[in-house]
Formats: structure tokens, sequence, C-alpha cells
């Protein structure tokens, strides 16, 4: 007895000293932070300024000192409880400024603090500004989802309170350049993909109801799986390799056939589009599963960027009471099978469940290794969201958290308090095993340059 326990004590041991030395080839160098930034306006009492930093995109030749971000679809609030039951909208969240369009950034850091240097807005085709709101029915919402610009007291006055849907609403979540110079976005409301050119008007959009009536012109199309992206949970990261290839990937699992086996599956999808050819592909990526308090539902993917042609970083959240991971993986998609949207043996892709699942079905998902853990090296445990990634060079990796624009609404009634959380940036270096074998050629030369 007493040498099985010598046995296990020596055991573990060895594993927080494995543990420990994992978590030492990556550590914080600095932690970046975005104040006084430009006014967005008033609502119940509070300032709201720009910030809601969803993604990042390291600009080439600026020495890792200068990203394109995007802001989300504007300052939303938690609403679910907010109205008298027989007036509730399923889309529950308050638009306090329904005009509001979502940014590019261009953000240079300093000192210790993060400066907006340029602001782009997203444009139509037309070159007037898009908003955050959500899709028309038909194109990305349902009959009974509407959108409110504030709670409702009485609910023969709705009708006042309801803000017109839009064909052009975007929620960005990810954002890169090409190598012509062109933003792509990829955004959770449509489900969509948006590529943009300099001045932010977009030239195309890739969506999964581009052939349905009331598509546009320049709507190209998507697998129509993404039609059933969990709400406000659809694409969430986006990259780019130096072939040109564009990766996205969701947030949270599609609810594909149904709500109840969205969530209940780890398996993400991840689409693969060539834009010279629009040729595409999907691969299954799969979670870390339940955790503790952590159930399947609750795992979210943040940004992701490309290391080569195959091999990417990717952020994986997710938080229930006590538990709260935050993690980078490396994955591969080389050995990876193309996946798609019919059945497996009678069953959706999420349907498999997991990688038993898959593996029935002679289904690889891509290769995911652990790469480091955000909180056991830094990550502020007050910043909830973890949502853009960049990759400045072999040895430097930047993360930045999405503060909701400094509001949150605990109850989910519409009634907002301040967080106290500005934008930060968060730079980490990479020593050791965590060295990135980078593609020389990964970032763009053709940059959109900074306007004077």
């Amino acid at each position: 007895m007493k040498k099985n326990f010598k046995i296990i004590f020596c055991a573990l041991i060895l594993l927080s000293f494995c543990h420990t030395k994992s978590n030492a080839q990556v550590s914080l160098l600095k932690n970046y932070e975005l104040e006084n930034a430009p006014i967005i306006g008033q609502f119940q009492g509070i300032t709201f300024r720009e910030g809601g930093f969803s993604g990042l995109f390291p600009i080439a030749g600026t020495d890792g000192k200068e990203f394109w971000t995007c802001s989300d679809r504007g300052v939303n609030i938690d609403a679910a409880k907010a109205n008298p039951e027989n007036c509730r909208p399923t889309h529950d969240k308050i638009f306090p400024f329904p005009t509001y369009s979502p940014k590019i950034h261009r953000i240079k850091i300093e000192g210790d603090k993060i400066q907006i240097i340029q602001t782009i807005l997203v444009k139509r085709p037309n070159g007037k500004p898009a908003t955050g709101i959500i899709n028309p029915t038909g194109l990305g919402s349902a009959s009974d989802e509407f959108v409110l610009s504030d709670t409702v007291q009485d609910c023969a006055n709705i009708n006042s309170k309801i803000i017109d849907k839009d064909t052009f609403g975007l929620d960005p979540e990810g954002i890169l350049v090409d190598k012509n110079g062109n933003f792509w976005l990829c955004e959770e409301g449509g489900t969509s993909i948006w590529k943009v050119n300099a001045d932010g008007v977009l030239i195309k959009r890739y969506t999964p109801y581009a052939n349905f009536q009331g598509t546009q012109p320049m709507d190209a199309p998507l697998d129509t799986v993404f039609k059933y992206r969990k709400t406000n949970r659809g694409f969430e990261g986006i990259a780019i390799t130096p072939n040109g290839k564009i990766y996205a990937i969701v947030q949270s699992p599609l609810l594909y056939p149904t709500k109840a086996i969205g969530e209940s599956t780890r398996i993400h999808r991840i689409i693969e589009i060539d834009p010279v050819t629009n040729k595409q592909r999907m691969f299954a990526y799969v979670n870390d599963g339940i955790i503790n308090q952590i159930k399947l539902k609750d795992w979210k993917i943040g940004d992701m960027g490309a290391i080569n042609d195959s091999m990417f970083l990717v952020i994986e959240a997710a938080s229930k009471g006590t538990t709260d991971i935050k993690r980078i993986y490396m994955i591969n998609i080389n050995q990876a099978t193309p996946i798609h949207s019919g059945l497996y043996n009678g069953k959706s892709l999420e349907a498999l469940v997991d990688s038993m699942g898959l593996a029935n079905n002679n289904i690889k998902p891509v290769k995911k290794d652990f790469f480091t853990d955000l909180i056991a090296n830094g990550w502020p445990t007050n910043f909830e969201k973890a949502e853009g990634l960049a990759i400045i060079n072999s040895t430097t990796i930047a993360v930045c958290n999405d503060n909701d624009f400094g509001q949150k609404s605990p109850n989910q009634n519409g009634v907002i308090t301040s967080s106290n959380i500005n934008s930060h940036l968060l730079i980490f270096t990479l020593s050791g095993a965590n060295i990135l074998k980078i593609n020389s050629t990964i970032l763009p030369k053709g940059s959109p340059k900074k306007k004077k």
C-alpha cells in the first residue's frame, strides 16, 4: 500500500512539473488598454464608447504594434425577461443605438495603451453604412423574431419600439486582410462571410441563403446547413492561409437538425473557401466536452489564426459556475476528412456527438493539440470573452477581449450596469515547444494603407 502511494505521489509531482513546464512556454508580456475611446451615445445613464473588439489581425510592417480589429454589431442588451410574457420577442436583445454601423478599426499599441488611429464603417454595396440589426425573415431570422429599441412596459405600445430588420445587417466577429487589400469579416448573425474593399464597401457575401428570394446580386452560396446556427453563435473565427484560402469556424455547434441535438454535441464545423474558384470544403472540430459544471452547450470557439496552409491556432472557451476555461489549441486539417451536410447512417454530423461517433462513420476531425491555458498564463479572470487572436511572428501572439461595450445585464431584464471593463489587448511571448513553425508569407503584403 505504501509502495503504491509513493508511486502515485511521484506521478502527481511529475504531472505538476510537466504542467508548470508547459505553462512556462507561454508568458504574458504586456496588457494594453483602450481608454477614452470615441463616444457612441448614452442609454440608461451610461455613456457608451467604441470597443467590442471581436477579431484581430496583425498589420505587416508595423513590428507587431498595429492591428486591424472589428467591433461587433454594437451595444445590445440581454432582455430575455424584460417584457411582459405576452409580448416577449424570441430575439431577446435590445438595441439602444439601432443605426450603429459595425466598424473596422486600425489600432496601435504604445506605452500601455491602445489607440484607435483609423476607423472604417462597414457599408452596403451602395456605399451607405450597414447596421448590426438582424436580417429579414427567411434570410436569417424567423417571423416571430423582432428587434426592440427599449423595454416594453405596455404591450399595446410594442410597435413603437420595433426596429425594421436589415438585409445588410451583420454582427462581425472575425477579420482578416487578403493579398489584394480586401477585408474579410465573418459574422454570427447571418450566418455569413463578407468580403469588403479597403473602404469597407461590401463586394461579396457568402451566405446559406444565397439561393432564396430576396437575396442580393453579390451573394454567393454557403452550404445551407449553416442556416441552423444557434442564435448569435454563427461564425466566430476566420483566418487566411498563405495559399489564399479562407477558413471560418462556428462559435457553437449547429442546431442541426434540432436544438436538442445541437446542444448535445461536441462537434463544430469549419468551412474552407477558395476565393478564386469558390470551391468549398467542411471539416469537423471537436470541443473539450463536459468538465465540472460546464455542459456541452456552454462551449464557444473564439478567433483563429493561420500558422501555415494547414495549421491554425484556435481559442476555445467555456464558463459555468466556478469553472472558467480559456484555452488555445493548435489544429491541423491535413488528415481531416471533408464532411457534408447530408446524413451519416441516418444521422446528421452533429448527432454523431463526439470523436467516437465520428470514427464509427470513418470521419477524422481536425487534429487538435493543446497549446496554452490563457488564464494560467495571465489572462485576467474578469475579462469574460477572449475573442480576437493574432499571430505576430513565431514567438509572439496577441489576444484581445470583447468588452461588450462596457455593459452587462445580469438579470436579462434589459436593465444595464457598467462592467467598468475596457477593451484590452494582451501580448504573449512563446518559447521552447510553443515556438511556431510559421510560414514566412503568412502576413499579406497588401494590407490597406492607413489613411492620412
